[in-house]
């Protein structure tokens, strides 16, 4: 008999009691009762001018190739100053997937940051076809036998049918990496590399 928790693709990971995620059951509830969202766009502060006015589209992106000329700064007195970072506070670690297999792509590395997913069509894109458009989900936590440790790197397979193998080994849930962990996602064989304090 389940206990409840489990992983929602769209959310991530959720606790018991619940036996499907909160969050969706939230966001459907509020679509009953409110409609479908509109259409996002960059918030601005309302002003009794523009309440009840709607949103003006945003510019589109300049061309990276056209010569724009640059506005004359003068410098911030206080920015030449470095910031002082937090004394007990140590950075977050980086990490980096690196390419082992497929040979033609060999060394191409594609950088991690906590709760990004890896897909065809993830915040880090792969084009492998079977890959599936969101595959898996890299977080950053503390390690489950030591909650006061700093945190490391879990990877989330997200479905079986889109199997994640770590060091030949197939996993179904949340699995901790360590530096040099062999990850093949799809036809791509990923080593794991994680740069700490």
């Amino acid at each position: 008999m389940s206990q409840g928790g489990g992983f929602c693709d769209r959310h991530g990971p959720y606790d018991a009691p619940h036996r499907s995620c909160p969050f969706c059951a939230l966001e459907a509830e509020q679509r009953r009762a409110y409609g479908p969202p509109g259409k996002t766009v960059p918030s601005r502060a309302t002003s009794p001018e523009t309440a009840g006015q709607a949103l003006p589209e945003p510019p589109p992106p300049p061309n990276p190739t056209e010569v724009m000329p640059r506005k004359a700064v003068p410098p911030d007195p206080a920015a030449a100053q470095p910031a002082a970072a937090a004394p007990d506070e140590p950075p977050a670690p980086l990490a980096w997937l690196v390419v082992r297999a497929p040979r033609e792509r060999r060394g191409e590395l594609l950088a991690i940051a906590p709760n990004q997913t890896i897909g065809r069509e993830a915040d880090v894109r792969w084009d492998d076809p079977r890959l599936s458009r969101v595959h898996a989900r890299f977080t950053l936590e503390p390690p489950e036998d030591a909650p006061d440790a700093p945190p490391i790197f879990y990877l989330w397979p997200f479905a079986p049918t889109n199997p994640v193998f770590i060091n030949g080994r197939a996993i179904r849930g949340a699995t901790p990496l360590r530096e040099n962990d062999e990850i093949q996602l799809g036809n791509t064989l990923f080593v794991f590399k994680v740069l700490t304090d």
